[in-house]
């Protein structure tokens, strides 16, 4: 599966770019494919970047660290209440939770959250991931509410979901709409996106992203999704139920002025239960 990536790409300190390189960071350029927009710079592929984040995920694990977003670990979680809302939602109905975090690194989002899945008596967390978080992800999660795949169509697959999150990872693929496609075709009764980049073009527009060396040195393409195109494909299939800001935001970053919004959606299925519940009438309690 090639590199699809979640949050660590947020942070834009000062990189070590090759010679020739703008030595900028944030977003950058516009660009008419992605192998023009990848050639020749540095990606992912150095498996120091999952071991980086693999120290800093055993902090967690081991209690003397709440969370870890970004590589970087904290004393607190940093919570996102519309993510927590989504699954505590998608967990009711049977009071177990299934979720397939698309490039959801080692868990960032599944600790995030862990304080509010107290309440749900069986989860299966599966994060979809380049190989080498895979790798880590298998050693670090043995005999875990955690489980790792490097195939999305595998995981849709074998895995019965309740819930879909892309949270800081679909504008790092190549082709994001064969991604969702999947999801649609497999029908999850939930998706929910967070911390996704928009603009109001009527057409996806690839730029670059200039990351900080800090956290690793990279250059990588990222897409600024049309945000009308992404609401009429979506909702051919999904009703969307809630837009929110993203939890963490780095549009000030961007260094073309193009007004871009970092945003959240929630959608679930048409038909499905969760979608009956919304066109269900509102009974008053004072009605006699």
């Amino acid at each position: 599966m090639r590199a699809r990536l979640f949050s660590l790409v947020r942070r834009f300190l000062k990189p070590r770019h090759p010679t020739g390189l703008q030595t900028q960071t944030g977003y950058i350029g516009e660009f008419t494919t992605w192998e023009e927009a990848k050639a020749g710079l540095p990606g992912y592929s150095d498996p120091a970047i999952a071991q980086r984040v693999a120290y800093g995920t055993t902090e967690v694990l081991s209690g003397r660290k709440a969370y870890e977003r970004d590589s970087i670990t904290f004393e607190t979680r940093q919570y996102a209440f519309p993510i927590a809302t989504a699954l505590l939602w998608a967990s009711g109905a049977r009071g177990a939770l299934n979720v397939l975090d698309f490039g959801g690194g080692l868990g960032t989002t599944y600790f995030q959250n862990r304080p509010f899945l107290q309440a749900v008596s069986q989860v299966n967390w599966v994060i979809v991931e380049q190989q080498t978080f895979v790798e880590q992800g298998k050693h670090l999660f043995r005999d875990s509410q955690v489980s790792f795949y490097s195939d999305m169509r595998e995981a849709l697959a074998k895995e019965s979901l309740d819930i879909v999150l892309f949270s800081s990872s679909l504008q790092y693929v190549e082709r994001p709409y064969d991604m969702l496609e999947a999801v649609k075709a497999s029908m999850i009764p939930m998706v929910v996106f967070d911390r996704t980049l928009f603009s109001s073009r009527l057409h996806d527009v690839l730029t670059r992203q200039y990351v900080s060396a800090d956290i690793f040195s990279a250059v990588i393409p990222a897409w600024i999704f049309s945000e009308s195109k992404f609401l009429n494909y979506m909702e051919s299939s999904y009703t969307l139920v809630s837009k929110f800001p993203a939890s963490c935001s780095t549009v000030e970053n961007d260094r073309e002025n193009r007004n871009l919004q970092e945003s959240g959606y929630l959608f679930v299925l048409n038909g499905s239960q969760y979608d009956i519940a919304l066109q269900s009438p509102v009974i008053s309690e004072n009605l006699q």
